[in-house]
Formats: C-alpha cells, structure tokens, sequence
C-alpha cells in the first residue's frame, strides 16, 4: 500500500490534482510578496538577499547570532530551515482505498481532500511568516528538526522605519488629523530613500477609529475639502489607501493556543508599493524529491507504531522585503 501512496503522491500526480483546484490568496503575500522564484539550492547567496532586502541579515538559531556583516563575512550563503505538514492517514482509510482502482474517482477525491489540507496548511505558513516580515523586519520562526527537536530560526533584515506622532488618533480626532498624520509617515519614507505609492495597513483598534472619524466627516453638512470614501475594507482618505489588517495565524510555539494578530492592534503600518518582497522556495532536503526545489511535496511514511501512514509534506521558503519599505506607528491608546 505504501508503494500505491507514493505513486498517488508522486510530483506528477500532485501536480496535476493541484491544477484542478482553484488559486490559494492570502492577503499579505498576494499584496507585498508577489515574486515567489523556485531556487535551485538549499541555499541563498547573501548577494541574493541584499538585492531584495537592502541590507546584510543576521541569522539567529535559539538566539545565538551569526554576523553576516564586514568584508571578512562568516557566511556567504543562508540556509533556510524546511517547514513540514504532517497528515495522518489511519489503518481504516487505506483499507478502504484498497477496495478502490488507482483511476477511481472516489481515490482522485480522497487525494484532492489531502492536498487541500496540506496546501492551504502550507500557504497559511508561509503567509504568516510573509506577515511577520513585513510587520518587524525580521523572520522568527520555530522549526521541527530531525528528533523532534525544535529551534528558533531568525533572520533579522534591520529594524523598520518608526514615527511617533504627536498627538494619538480618537473618534474625536478630525479627518485633517488623519491627512497630516498620513503625510508625516509618508515624509518619513522620503527621508529615508523611500519613493513611490505608499499605502498603509491599520490594525483593528486604529481602523475603528478611522471608521468613527471617516462616518463623522461623510455625514456632516459642513463644507468637505477631503475626499474621503469607505468601502469594504478599506478607507481612502485624501488620495491615501488605508487597508484593514484584523486577520490573525496560530501561535507556531503554542498549537491550539490562542492566534497572534498579523498586525499590532494600536498600529498603522505604511508601506511603500514599490519595494516587493521575495518568498524564495529553496532545495529541499528531500530523497524522494530528488533533493529539487519545490513549494510543495509530499511523501508518505509508515507510522512506528504501525497504525497507518503519515504523509509528510516538505517546503522551505524563505520570505525577505526591505525593512525600511515598512514605517511603524502606534497611533491610537
């Protein structure tokens, strides 16, 4: 049975299953990390990620930092952990595919279940790591090694550009507030380089009082030298977009714990468009696989205890985006 899995499983089956299902789209990646280049090496060229980042990262295991800095650089390359899914597969469920043809379509069925489990635990993954990028600047991510073992996989691309303004938004505040803020933290990209769009993201304690405040100004009588306009899940206020981030991800260090927000509640991100993230999906280290790199592939294995089979899919993206394309500022009490 294990020998029919690896088969239903095989890059080529998978493949084809996944054409059939419609495009995943998560919100942080489809907005700021648009290229996502298969690369053909477990790991990346540090040149690689200076393009991308505009900095030298310091990767961090457990805390323990190893400069990448200097002419007399320790490492050249960054090699990124794998992420792994696991799916159990019970005794009873191969039995039962055991009644059925390879070509069934109860077995092709089964399989697109699986995969669809599998993919979208991948891309919420690499979603949530994509947000943490954007939001601090750096990657922090535990990662399961051989053993059971877990570690704490940093890479830190520099601290994002901060505003503190001077006075905090409330549903008091007016929409002229709001502009002059905008363009502060927009003033701040200017100064550090920064050109093009800059958009921004608002946690949901900011975007209910933008809500408030935008209501206030589209219902009152008084002359509107502001446009502003409220759509689903977004405001635009003078020319500037403001998104609503309230989505959140389960804690990676506490399965079944409580889910950490994508977005500081109190915060208001801006970022400026021009600058796209990368996700580079890297070599696994995979037999199976042919050691290639993938975003995806699944390979089954016979539990120890002998109740079924588990089927293990591998990835190993590494997000990266300039953190100085990113400017924090908590705007609200």
């Amino acid at each position: 049975m294990l020998v029919s899995l690896k088969g239903m499983f095989s890059p080529q089956a998978v493949i084809q299953t996944l054409k059939t299902m419609p495009i995943l789209k998560t919100t942080v990646m489809d907005l700021y990390f648009t290229s996502r280049p298969m690369h053909p090496f477990p790991m990346i060229g540090l040149s690689d990620l200076v393009d991308v980042v505009q900095t030298v990262p310091v990767v961090r295991r457990d805390g323990v930092p190893i400069s990448l800095e200097g002419e007399a650089m320790t490492m050249q390359f960054i090699a990124p952990l794998p992420v792994k899914v696991k799916i159990p597969v019970s005794a009873s469920e191969l039995n039962d595919l055991k009644m059925l043809s390879p070509g069934d379509a109860t077995v092709e069925a089964w399989r697109a279940r699986k995969l669809e489990k599998i993919r979208r635990t991948v891309r919420d993954t690499a979603e949530a790591m994509c947000a943490v990028v954007l939001t601090t600047g750096r990657l922090t991510w535990p990662v399961e090694l051989p053993g059971g073992r877990t570690e704490t996989y940093e890479v830190d691309y520099g601290a994002p550009l901060e505003y503190t303004p001077a006075a905090k938004l409330s549903a008091a505040s007016k929409v002229r507030d709001v502009y002059f803020l905008l363009c502060d933290i927009e003033d701040t990209f200017r100064r550090a380089g920064q050109g093009g769009d800059i958009e921004f993201l608002a946690g949901k304690d900011v975007f209910a009082v933008l809500l408030d405040i935008a209501e206030a100004y589209v219902g009152t009588t008084d002359s509107k030298p502001y446009r502003v306009a409220l759509e689903q899940g977004k405001i635009e206020i003078a020319g500037y977009t403001i998104r609503k981030m309230t989505e959140s991800y389960p804690d990676p260090l506490n399965p079944g714990g409580d889910w950490l927000p994508k977005l500081s509640p109190k915060l208001l991100l801006g970022v400026a468009k021009a600058q796209q993230g990368q996700v580079w999906y890297c070599a696994i280290d995979s037999i199976s696989a042919n050691n290639k790199a993938t975003p995806l592939h699944v390979h089954p294995i016979v539990n120890d205890d002998d109740s079924g089979i588990m089927l293990v899919a591998n990835t190993k993206p590494l997000p990266a985006r300039a953190s100085r394309a990113v400017c924090r500022a908590v705007v609200v009490d």
